[in-house]
């Protein structure tokens, strides 16, 4: 059962097995970086862009969205043989050093539990993006292939941005610029519902855009006030 007692404990050995030498900032620099470089490449590279070509963004973008639900629904929370690795570390660690009471980091280094690890942009980009630009530029045209890339990293990048972001502390500087954007606050609710123990295997496996939690079925809502009347508050904030 994992409790407060059972979670803070968790985090303390989580601590502990972070490397001396990890930095949050250059983590999520160094992700920030990679991903702006493709995607203002892609667009410099784009010439005479039909209406028909700038389809293909919103299309991957879609794409991503989905791919964001499935690799979290069927991969995140279920045992498979080739998921086993992120259903480790997202189960297993993402799941047990946050729970929904509980769902803010305290310092620079527990980003190392909320952002993806620096290589998987790498393999995100060899793996996919290169390939499918490769046939895209052969079969259709170069536009269509950078604005494929250019969607394939500003998904990526969004997932990215829009999970950090709901578990900035309460009150940060930074947390009070989302709050500013429309329907961030609901967004963040759905994912701190996903952190309830009997939810997160269940519902609410989109981060960024609920799109396929609607259309599949597994969309779950709690009315802010319900759910803070449910909630068990600790006497304090955990470490």
């Amino acid at each position: 059962m994992m409790n407060l007692e059972a979670m803070t404990k968790f985090r303390d050995n989580y601590r502990n097995g972070i490397a001396l030498g990890y930095s949050g900032w250059l983590h999520m620099l160094t992700v920030l970086l990679v991903g702006l470089g493709v995607i203002i490449y892609s667009f410099s590279q784009l010439h005479g862009v039909t209406w028909l070509e700038w389809v293909v963004f919103p299309g991957m973008m879609l794409m991503v969205n989905f791919a964001e639900y499935y690799a979290h629904r069927w991969l995140g929370h279920r045992r498979t043989r080739y998921g086993k690795f992120f259903y480790s570390r997202h189960t297993g660690d993402h799941h047990s050093f946050f729970l929904d009471h509980a769902m803010e980091y305290k310092t620079v280094r527990d980003w190392r539990v909320v952002l993806f690890p620096v290589y998987l942009i790498f393999v995100f980009i060899v793996v996919l993006i290169l390939p499918g630009a490769y046939v895209l530029s052969e079969l259709v045209s170069a536009n269509t292939a950078y604005l494929y890339g250019a969607a394939g990293i500003s998904g990526y990048l969004f997932y990215e941005t829009m999970h950090f972001s709901y578990h900035i502390p309460q009150g940060h500087w930074a947390q009070k610029l989302f709050l500013a954007v429309p329907g961030w606050k609901a967004l963040r609710h759905l994912h701190v519902l996903h952190h309830k123990r009997n939810k997160m295997a269940k519902a609410n496996f989109n981060i960024t855009l609920p799109i396929f939690d609607y259309f599949l079925g597994t969309l779950y809502w709690q009315p802010f006030a319900e759910f803070e009347a449910q909630t068990t508050k600790p006497d304090k904030s955990p470490p």
